[in-house]
């Protein structure tokens, strides 16, 4: 089991965190935060498994804490659970850039504390970096090379997007999974072992919850052919790969801005 550290101003909400995480086996040491460097100090010193830390308290700013352990080398790899009720987009977007943090909105409840927690600690956990804080949107990458959908990500990260990537194994599979995903924009990749974009396409225009989502085919089969096969397709643009970050992130707000026909 993990050694956590819970940093909170308010004693119920150092107890809650404390009674959620100490039945499953952790070690929970609660600091009550009277002052910022007292805590530094203490994380410095022994660092924990895991530190879970409010945000809004008096004596220990939370987000001077955060980066105070972030430019540590000593804490740089610390992981942290922000646990907090307040939020704003400056938040989400101070923590879109920090690698090893996971945010949480009180109230929250035990069991899904201790999940998070607990796949934290194993790492299956898909951290959370305020994507509901400061999201411009939800984007589905659809391309069979993993590396192309790991880079389009990356990109769509820096501005402030939610990527999440679908690996085209099969025609109605990757449908399904977009249907479920409700994303605002769809990256898609033309040319794929298992079907081509104007397939999925077709298949995503037929349905309900996709039919006027807009779509942005990032291929390296450019011309007045690829045109031709996209043109009956509402809402869709093209893009050349290789692509750069700057000029996809352009095309993406250029698409999501367009009106829907």
């Amino acid at each position: 089991m993990a050694r956590i550290m819970v940093v909170d101003d308010n004693p119920m909400a150092r107890l809650f965190v404390a009674n959620s995480l100490r039945p499953l086996g952790h070690e929970v040491e609660v600091v009550e935060p009277s002052c910022l460097y007292e805590v530094f100090k203490a994380l410095h010193e022994n660092p924990p498994d895991l530190l879970i830390t409010d945000l809004v308290m008096p004596l220990c700013p939370g987000l001077t804490l955060l980066r105070f352990c972030l430019e540590d080398a000593h804490l740089d790899k610390l992981r942290i659970v922000v646990l907090t009720s307040d939020g704003d987009r400056d938040l989400g977007q101070f923590l879109q850039k920090c690698g090893n943090i996971h945010y949480i909105a009180k109230p929250v409840s035990p069991a899904v504390l201790a999940q998070d927690v607990a796949r934290f600690l194993d790492g299956t956990l898909v951290l959370n970096h305020g994507w509901d804080l400061a999201c411009q949107g939800v984007v589905a990458v659809v391309d069979d090379s993993r590396m192309t959908r790991a880079y389009h990500s990356s990109c769509l990260r820096k501005f402030g997007f939610r990527p999440v990537e679908v690996d085209p194994r099969e025609l109605l599979a990757t449908r399904r999974a977009l249907e479920e995903l409700r994303p605002d924009l769809i990256l898609l990749d033309y040319q794929m072992p298992a079907f081509n974009g104007d397939a999925l396409l077709r298949a995503i225009r037929a349905t309900g919850t996709l039919k006027d989502t807009p779509v942005l085919v990032v291929t390296s089969h450019q011309g007045a052919e690829m045109e031709s096969r996209l043109e009956s397709f509402m809402g869709v643009g093209i893009a050349s790969k290789p692509v750069s970050v700057d000029d996809l992130f352009v095309r993406v707000k250029e698409i999501l801005a367009a009106p829907v026909a």
